[in-house]
Order: C-alpha cells, then structure tokens, then sequence
C-alpha cells in the first residue's frame, strides 16, 4: 500500500513589525514593487516596498475591510460607506464614496477581491456578528458602478478567490461559530454564483479559514487562523503545501515578486493583545501565484455626487 506523502512545509520570515491589530488584504501592484494593506480597528493602510523595505503608513478616516488595485496609488475599498475609491496621494489617503450598497446601524464591509472580469466583491458584516440576525451578503460592483447583491449568508465573509477558468469562486466564513470554505459555480460573463457546496472546514484545515489567494495550478491557499499556518488546498480539498509562521494568526496572503513565486502573509494580534500584528515573507516557493485583476473602472464612471452616500 502506497502512503500518501504529507504537504511540504515552507517557512516564512518577519520583515516588518507594523503591529498592526488585524493586517489584512495585502494587494501587490507589479509596477511599484509595493505591497500595500489594511489594519481596520487600527484606523491605518500601510505600505511596503519589497525592494528597500520601506514601509508606510496613512491614517484611515473610515473603516476600510478590503480593497484592490485599479492603478497604481488607486484602490476600489469596501467600507463602512460601501464601495469607494481610495487613493494614496501626497497628503495621504483620499476617498470617493457613496456607491453603495446602503449600510447603516455600524455595519460595515469585510474581505473583497475582483474576479478575472474586474468586478470587485466584498461581504457585509454586522457590529456583533454573534447577533441572531448578524448574516451578511456578497455583493459586487461592475466597471459602470452599478452594485449587485449576490445573496448568501456570512457571519465574518472572507476568502474570496477565482479559480484560473472563472468556473469556480471560493468564500471562507471564519466566525467561530461555524467556520468553512464554500465553492460556489461561477457564470463569469454575469457574476451569477449557483450550485453552492463545502469545500472544507475547521476539521479539515486544523484552523478557522480567512483570507486567501489563488495560484496557476488553480490551488487555493488560505490562512488557517489559530493555527500559524497557510494551507495550499488543491480544487479536489486535499492539502498539499503550507507555510508557517511564527504567530499563531496568519490572517491573508498575496504572491509577490517579478515571478509570483514569492508570498507576503499578514497577521493579527489576537484580542488585540496577543503575538502578532507583523508581516511576513517566504521567497523562493515551489508554486506561483496567479496576478491577481485590477478593477476595471469605464470612462464614464460617475463621479462620487451621483452615488447615495448612506450617511
């Protein structure tokens, strides 16, 4: 009888020690060499240089969960207010917002990510997501800003990733209560998400699922939080990679590098308290990441007064 051989295992460094409360949705932009995220209890988007390790940081004035490239110092983000544009300027971080969806009572935005088409998505997430009633939804955003409401139910949405075809989206809910990976049939030319089915759980990861990132073998690797470890998950759900850190709170990854073959991870400090809240990097990988899309703004993309700001 043939053994099954066990993942291969990859250990990651710290580079920088932000300490952040919860860094989260590190976003590569290939042309700058820059690694920018968010810490959003923190009230801060940082940015690292990978060549000089060089690292910024600028004051939020709203909450910021996720966010993702649509040029270089620009950023489509999910927040408090919905969707916005989020721009890194001289005087620090500039928002157009108001483009929905209607968010009121302290919820805000979770983790987002674009699909292959450029439209960017992102949960909803209540203030107390313990509360009977505290289920968010998808939602997206198209190139002309129109907002979709794509339905499901998450306590703590993240883990939002495509695989390589554009037939398959993974989404993670790391609420304790009930933490799990989703794959869902994906129609790429409408966002239409069907046939939702589990795709793993807090058994089969040995940690709750949090962010994630995809790479050309179409594998799926996500941050098991509790467990100081991201898992590369292959589109069958068997574990093949992980990489290690030294915190017990890796909270998302993103391939950087000119080759993609090079991983940035963030972490989180758990209670705000705990070991954690530093970047990490693990350079040299066996994999390479898949870049991931820019939000694909049109023309004629409405400015900011025409949008419903729900405050």
């Amino acid at each position: 009888m043939t053994k099954t051989p066990g993942p291969l295992l990859h250990q990651a460094h710290r580079i920088a020690e932000p300490d952040c409360t919860i860094a989260e949705t590190p976003v590569w932009d290939a042309k700058t060499g820059q690694v920018t995220w968010v810490d959003t209890p923190g009230g801060a988007v940082y940015r690292y240089t990978l060549s000089d390790g060089k690292m910024e940081r600028f004051a939020l004035s709203l909450k910021v969960g996720s966010m993702a490239l649509v040029s270089s110092g620009r950023f489509i983000a999910s927040t408090e207010r919905g969707f916005a544009i989020m721009t890194i300027g001289a005087d620090g971080l500039e928002f157009d917002a108001g483009f929905g969806p209607q968010l009121t009572g302290g919820w805000r935005m979770n983790d987002g990510a674009c699909d292959r088409q450029g439209r960017f998505w992102s949960g909803t997430m209540a203030p107390d997501t313990s509360a009977p009633d505290a289920w968010g939804s998808l939602h997206s955003i198209d190139r002309h800003a129109v907002v979709t409401d794509r339905g499901g139910q998450f306590r703590s949405q993240n883990g939002l990733a495509w695989s390589p075809d554009s037939r398959t989206m993974y989404v993670s809910d790391s609420h304790p209560s009930n933490p799990h990976i989703l794959a869902y049939d994906f129609d790429a030319d409408t966002g239409r998400i069907f046939n939702g089915r589990l795709f793993a759980d807090q058994a089969a990861l040995g940690g709750r699922p949090d962010g994630a990132a995809i790479d050309t073998d179409g594998c799926y690797w996500i941050a098991a939080s509790d467990s100081g470890r991201i898992v590369r998950m292959t589109p069958e759900g068997r574990i093949d990679a992980e990489i290690h850190v030294d915190v017990p709170n890796p909270t998302n990854i993103c391939f950087v590098g000119p080759d993609l073959r090079s991983a940035f991870i963030t972490t989180l400090k758990a209670g705000g308290v705990g070991p954690g809240g530093a970047v990490y990097l693990v350079e040299d990988l066996p994999y390479q990441g898949l870049a991931e899309p820019t939000f694909r703004c049109a023309d004629d993309w409405p400015a900011p007064s025409g949008g419903t700001d729900p405050r």
